[in-house]
């Protein structure tokens, strides 16, 4: 377990994920998933270095017999963030979301599960290093992140509330001199403890890859997005969730 650590540490390290792609959240248990998402990316002051980012995404799984990625409906996502490049190699940001994910039994037909839901309240906040050599831009981010978990009637579930951590590395490379198109590779850690009548020990719990194309057409102010996730959920016994993901940022709508 300890060289797997490392193993995945060392990944950080050499891979990472993109500036500007919303890359997905974890779905749960399944074979296949597909996530997709439409964002607002607004620069808010003169000096550029403060910005908000509003998008709305969607995530579907396959059944735990079949590899349909639009099989189920499984979440909706409303996500705000507000971003602060302080320093030139620094920035930080603070976030708020909302999350409706339904619940499937595990055996089949695969209806519902009782509740047929679970709401999430989620605050996190990001900090990082960017920085660029030649043609890559890299990044290294830790994020701490308090999740509030509530039945669809806004009762309190069992698993009430869970603090993660995410440590995650970005590079994109520039394939082109207007930096319009990009290869974008990701590497992120998440560590959690959980409070059902106590909190669970914190610990690793799983592993994201990710692997993008970007486009950037600059008069239209629209960034695409398409790209595929490998997620690796737990730690003796690994659920391996494949993904295909695609978003569209609008970038300053509002610039003059």
């Amino acid at each position: 377990m300890l060289r797997t650590f490392f193993t995945i540490l060392l990944g950080i390290l050499l891979s990472t994920k993109c500036l500007a792609q919303i890359s997905p959240p974890g779905l749960g248990k399944a074979n296949t998933a597909f996530w997709f998402a439409i964002g607002l990316n607004q620069n808010i002051n003169k000096k550029d270095n403060i910005s908000s980012t509003t998008y709305f995404g969607l995530g579907r799984i396959s059944r735990p017999d079949n590899y349909n990625l639009f099989n189920k409906q499984a979440l909706y996502v409303i996500n705000e963030e507000i971003a602060h490049r302080f320093k030139k190699n620094w920035k930080y940001s603070f976030a708020l979301s909302y999350r409706w994910q339904n619940k499937y039994k595990a055996t089949p037909p695969y209806e519902f599960d009782v509740p047929k839901a679970r709401q999430e309240l989620r605050f996190y906040s990001r900090f990082s290093y960017l920085n660029s050599f030649r043609r890559l831009n890299y990044s290294f981010s830790y994020r701490p992140e308090i999740r509030f978990f509530y039945n669809p009637d806004f009762s309190t579930t069992t698993k009430n509330t869970q603090f993660r951590s995410r440590l995650r590395g970005k590079v994109s490379f520039n394939l082109n001199s207007l930096n319009t198109h990009k290869i974008i590779t990701t590497t992120e850690l998440l560590f959690s403890t959980t409070h059902m009548s106590h909190w669970s020990k914190f610990e690793y719990q799983e592993v994201r890859f990710c692997l993008y194309y970007s486009v950037l057409f600059p008069k239209q102010k629209i960034e695409l997005n398409i790209g595929y996730m490998n997620d690796l959920i737990g730690k003796s016994f690994i659920t391996d969730v494949n993904y295909l993901a695609f978003d569209i940022v609008i970038k300053n709508p509002f610039e003059k």
